[in-house]
C-alpha cells in the first residue's frame, strides 16, 4: 500500500491481495489517508489481483464515511477479476471507476 498526494487528491495504492487477513490494515491506510489529506480519495487497485468481500466492504465503509464529510472516492480498476467482482456484486454503480491512474486524476 501506497499513499500520495496528487493536487487536492490522495492516492492510496493497492497491490496484491485485499481479504480477511490484511483488511484491518488495508482499513487503517485508508483512515489514515483521509484523516490526513482530505476527503477526496482515489484508491488505485490496479496492483490488486483479489480482493474479497472484506475488502469490497472497507471500501463502502469509507465512501461512505467520505460522503458524509461531502468528500468523493473514485477507484481505477482496469478490466480483470477486480472489476468483475464489483460488478458481480453491484458496488461498481456506487463509485466513479476508471481504467487507468491518469483518467481518474484529469
Amino acid at each position: 500500500m501506497t499513499r500520495r498526494r496528487h493536487g487536492d487528491l490522495v492516492v492510496v495504492s493497492l497491490a496484491g491481495e485485499v481479504d480477511v487477513d490484511n483488511v484491518s490494515e488495508v482499513r487503517k491506510c485508508l483512515d489514515e489517508a483521509v484523516a490526513e489529506h482530505g476527503p477526496r480519495l482515489v484508491v488505485d487497485l490496479t496492483g490488486l489481483s483479489f480482493i474479497d468481500t472484506t475488502g469490497l466492504g472497507v471500501l463502502v465503509r469509507v465512501l461512505a464515511t467520505l460522503r458524509d464529510r461531502d468528500g468523493t472516492m473514485a477507484l481505477v480498476a482496469p478490466p480483470g477479476q477486480v472489476l468483475r467482482r464489483l460488478r458481480r456484486t453491484n458496488l461498481a454503480p456506487l463509485f466513479p471507476i476508471y481504467d487507468t491512474l491518469p483518467q481518474a486524476l484529469a
